[in-house]
C-alpha cells in the first residue's frame, strides 16, 4: 500500500471513530430502540411469527414491529440522561443480552418467579447456565454494545430543546399507537387474550415489571415468624422409633417412568420393590423456589403464598414440636427456607471424592449417610433426601459411566445444540440413575425390620425436553405444558408399617386417585401420628387404609 493510500486510510479511519466517539442524545435514543426491539428480542419475533396467521391481517403485522420500536422510544427517552443514563443501560444492555439468550435458546419465560428463581440460584446451578454458546452471545451482543456505549461522548442540546424534541417523541409514539389501536385493535386483543405469554417474551419490559413485581410481594410478605401450633404432639412413643424418609425429586417427569407405561425401562429396579405407584400426580409449581416451600405447607396450592410460607411454621417445625427428630440431607439448590429451623447437611460441601467433582454431587452420596443417620436413630424421626436427581440443563452430570445407558447422549450444558434425540437419551439416564438411588434407599430401610418405616418419594416438578420449543422448567402454572407439571410420586412401607397400613388399600387408592403436593403434609402428620389442629383428614392420602 503506497504512503498515500495509507494516509487516506487512517485519515477515513480517524473521521468515523471521531463521527463515532460522539452521537447527540435524541439520535441515541432511536439507535437504543431500534437494537433493543429487534437484536436483544429475537425471542419475542420468533414467538410472534409462530403464532400470526391469516386471521390477524397485514396490517396487524406490520404494525407489531413499529409498536415495540415505541415503546423502547418512550423508554430511553427517559433513561437517556447525563450521569446516570449510561451506568442504567449499560446494566439494561448485559441482562437484556442474557435474557435473550435465555429466551431464544431454553424458551424460558420470565416472570417474577423466574424472577425469584433466579435469585434463589447458588452459583453452582447458575455454572450450569454458562456455556460458550451464553458467553459468546453475550459477549457480542452485550458486552461489546456496552463497550461501545462507554467510549461513546453522549451530545445533549439545552434543557428546553431536549425536552421538546422527547415530548416529540411521546406525542408521535401516541398517534401512531392511537392509529393502531384504531385500525387493528380487535387484532391486538385477539392475540394477546390467546397469547398472553407475548409479554413476558417481551426482553427489557418483561424483566424489569417481574422484577418490579417481585419485590412488591416479598416486602408484602410477613417478617415476624408465624408459629401456628406450637402444642402439637405425637400419639406414638418414641422407642417405636418410627422412621419416614421423605426423599424431594429435582425434575423428574411421570411420562418418563416406565412404572408409568413409558415405552423405555427407567425402572427395572423399582419394579421389583413392592411399591405403591401414584400415577396420576401434580405438582404445586413448576420451578422449585416454589413447589419446595409448597409440599412442606398446610395449605393447599391455590391458597399457598411462597413469600408468606417462608415466615411461617411448616412440617418439618410441626413434627420437630411433636418431638419427632428431624435432618435434612441437600443436594439441590437449597430448601428454600424449609429446613431453615433443622439439622442441615449439604453434601456438596462433604470433601467426598468418590461421588462429587467441582461443585455438585451424585445422588449416591447421600445413601451411606443415610445409613449412618438410621443406625444412631434413638426417637421417631424424619429423614429428607433433597436429590439433584434431573436437574438440567447439564443432565450428563447427574449420573456415573455406569448408567449411560440410552445413547448417543447430550454431553453438554448448552442442550439447544443437541438433537431431541440426545436429550431425551440424557435424561432418561438421569431417571435410571434415580431408579437405582431409590431401590438403594429402599434396601437400606429393609436392613431396619425393628421398626416402621416408610418412604415417600415426590418430585418437585416436572422437565420440558423441547416440547413446543420449550426446554427446563418454571413457566407460568396456568399455562405450564403437562410436562412441568405431572410428576412420579412413590410409597414404600416396611413389614411393620403395613400391619398399621393396608397396603393392597394403598395400591388400589394410588390406581384411581390423583396425588397432589397439597397432600404431603397432611398424609405425613397422619402417617406419623401427630395431633395438631392443622391437620385435614380430607388431605390425608392413608385415610380409609388405616388398620384400626
Amino acid at each position: 500500500m503506497s504512503l498515500k493510500s495509507k494516509s487516506m486510510a487512517i485519515g477515513l479511519f480517524r473521521g468515523l471513530f471521531r463521527g463515532f466517539r460522539a452521537v447527540k442524545s435524541h439520535w441515541l435514543i432511536l439507535i437504543l430502540a431500534f437494537y433493543f426491539a429487534f437484536v436483544l428480542n429475537l425471542g419475542f419475533w420468533r414467538f410472534v411469527a409462530e403464532r400470526i396467521d391469516g386471521a390477524y391481517g397485514i396490517l396487524f403485522a406490520v404494525s407489531m414491529p413499529l409498536l415495540v420500536m415505541v415503546l423502547f422510544v418512550w423508554l430511553f427517552s427517559i433513561l437517556v440522561i447525563p450521569v446516570l443514563g449510561k451506568p442504567i443501560i449499560i446494566g439494561l444492555l448485559l441482562v437484556s443480552s442474557a435474557a435473550n439468550c435465555a429466551i431464544w435458546n431454553l424458551g424460558i419465560v420470565i416472570d417474577s418467579e423466574m424472577i425469584r428463581n433466579v435469585f434463589e440460584t447458588d452459583l453452582r446451578e447458575a455454572s450450569d447456565f454458562i456455556t460458550l454458546t451464553s458467553i459468546c452471545w453475550v459477549a457480542l451482543t452485550g458486552i461489546v454494545p456496552a463497550i461501545l456505549l462507554i467510549l461513546c461522548k453522549i451530545e445533549y442540546q439545552s434543557r428546553k430543546k431536549e425536552l421538546l424534541i422527547r415530548t416529540v417523541f411521546v406525542l408521535v409514539g401516541a398517534v401512531m399507537l392511537g392509529g393502531f389501536y384504531a385500525t387493528a385493535g380487535k387484532e391486538y386483543a385477539s392475540f394477546l387474550r390467546n397469547h398472553n405469554k407475548a409479554r413476558k417474551n417481551l426482553n427489557t419490559f418483561n424483566y424489569i415489571h417481574s422484577l418490579m413485581r417481585y419485590y412488591q410481594r416479598v416486602s408484602l410478605a410477613k417478617r415476624e415468624f408465624i408459629w401456628l401450633d406450637r402444642e402439637a404432639m405425637s400419639d406414638a412413643p418414641d422407642e417405636a422409633k418410627n422412621l419416614l424418609i421423605l426423599v424431594v425429586g429435582e425434575a423428574a417427569r411421570a411420562m418418563n417412568f416406565s412404572l408409568n407405561g413409558y415405552s423405555r425401562e427407567t425402572n427395572p429396579l423399582l419394579a421389583g420393590q413392592n411399591i405403591v405407584n401414584f400415577r396420576d400426580a401434580a405438582s404445586c409449581g413448576t420451578a422449585t423456589a416454589v413447589s419446595v416451600p409448597c409440599m412442606f405447607s398446610h395449605k393447599r396450592r391455590k391458597e399457598f403464598d411462597v413469600d408468606e410460607a417462608r415466615h411461617t411454621q411448616n412440617l418439618l417445625d410441626i413434627l420437630s414440636v411433636a418431638g419427632h427428630d428431624i435432618f435434612w440431607f441437600e443436594n439441590d439448590g437449597g430448601c428454600k427456607g424449609v429446613c431453615a429451623r433443622v439439622p442441615t447437611e449439604n453434601v456438596v460441601k462433604s470433601g467426598d471424592t468418590i461421588h462429587c467433582e467441582r461443585n455438585y454431587c451424585r445422588d449416591e452420596v447421600m445413601l451411606p449417610r443415610l445409613e449412618e443417620k438410621i443406625n444412631n436413630q434413638d426417637k421417631n424421626m424424619v429423614i429428607v433426601l433433597h436429590m439433584m436427581g434431573s436437574h438440567g440443563p447439564s443432565y450428563y452430570q447427574r449420573y456415573p459411566q455406569a448408567f449411560r445407558k440410552f445413547t448417543p447422549t447430550c454431553d453438554t450444558s448448552s442442550i439447544q445444540k443437541c438433537s431431541r434425540e440426545e436429550i431425551v437419551n440424557t435424561y432418561d439416564n438421569t431417571i435410571l440413575y434415580t431408579d437405582y438411588i431409590l431401590s438403594s434407599v429402599i434396601d437400606i430401610a429393609k436392613k431396619f425390620d425393628d421398626r416402621e418405616v416408610s418412604i415417600l418419594y415426590a418430585s418437585d416438578h416436572g422437565q420440558s425436553l423441547g416440547e413446543n420449543g420449550a426446554y427446563l422448567h418454571g413457566l407460568p402454572y396456568a399455562i405450564a405444558p403437562r410436562e412441568q407439571t405431572h410428576i412420579p410420586v412413590l410409597l414404600w412401607l416396611s413389614d411393620a408399617a403395613q400391619k398399621r397400613i393396608d397396603y393392597a388399600c394403598m395400591k388400589k387408592k394410588a390406581d384411581n386417585a390423583p396425588f397432589l403436593h397439597d397432600h404431603i403434609f397432611h398424609s405425613v402428620i397422619g402417617l406419623m401420628q401427630i395431633r395438631t389442629s392443622l391437620f385435614d383428614p380430607s388431605l390425608d392420602i392413608f385415610q380409609g387404609c388405616y388398620i384400626q
